[in-house]
């Protein structure tokens, strides 16, 4: 059994959940408003209240509205070293992390955009937010958050840009341009369009190598 706490001067609220496995479904106690802001923080941050012990309460500590709201967060009941984090794939990181290594925003602007968000925190999603204040394409929104639809639609098997024409990152005229470019002097595409300034080389990677696997979810190596 897990039990993690969070104290303010005001509201104490609780984190736990059963079992010793390496990812737990967590349940937050504690008064209904304050329960559902950090529920709806977790979801957005995180994707899920069914987390590995160790990866929830790094995130509890580090934080910023979590740091903002409560002191720092303390194990009550359970063994960190036990719950050593066994999952660091891409579909487990923030929304926020995939646009970074997506080469879509890179960490000062997400930062920015984090601290623009920060008062909507309780009413939005930071994707609807984004999706709102037209900060990053929506089609780039909608993979991130929704992969299975893109399989649905053959994202596998689009050539790099072709996915970037469908994800707003460029123009098809930009594509013809570098299409020219490969025709006389060869090279990769998503080279081509990082050298022309169309996309960072991050981009070109991610693209190039993204896959949406069977159970809907992206499939991507950063490293």
């Amino acid at each position: 059994m897990y039990r993690f706490r969070l104290s303010s001067e005001q509201v104490q609220l609780e984190l736990v959940a059963n079992g010793n496995s390496a990812r737990l479904p967590f349940q937050v106690i504690g008064p209904t408003t304050e329960v559902a802001f950090l529920e709806e923080l977790i979801e957005e941050s995180l994707g899920s209240l069914t987390l590995n012990p160790r990866e929830l309460f790094g995130f509890l500590g580090s934080d910023p509205w979590v740091k903002e709201a409560f002191q720092a967060p303390l194990v009550v009941e359970g063994d960190l070293n036990a719950a050593a984090s066994t999952d660091t794939s891409f579909k487990r990181q923030t929304l926020g992390n995939k646009l970074v290594q997506a080469g879509v925003l890179d960490i000062e602007e997400l930062e920015q955009l984090l601290e623009e968000y920060r008062p909507f925190a309780e009413t939005q999603r930071f994707g609807e937010f984004l999706r709102l204040n037209l900060q990053v394409p929506p089609q780039m929104l909608d993979l991130l958050l929704n992969p299975a639809l893109f399989d649905e639609q053959g994202f596998n098997e689009k050539r790099l840009g072709e996915r970037l024409v469908e994800m707003g990152c460029i123009t098809p005229e930009q594509l013809d341009q570098a299409l020219d470019l490969q025709r006389s002097k060869g090279g990769r595409v998503g080279e081509l369009l990082a050298e022309l300034g169309l996309i960072s080389p991050t981009t070109a990677r991610f693209f190039s190598l993204a896959k949406v696997n069977e159970k809907g979810q992206i499939d991507y190596q950063s490293g």
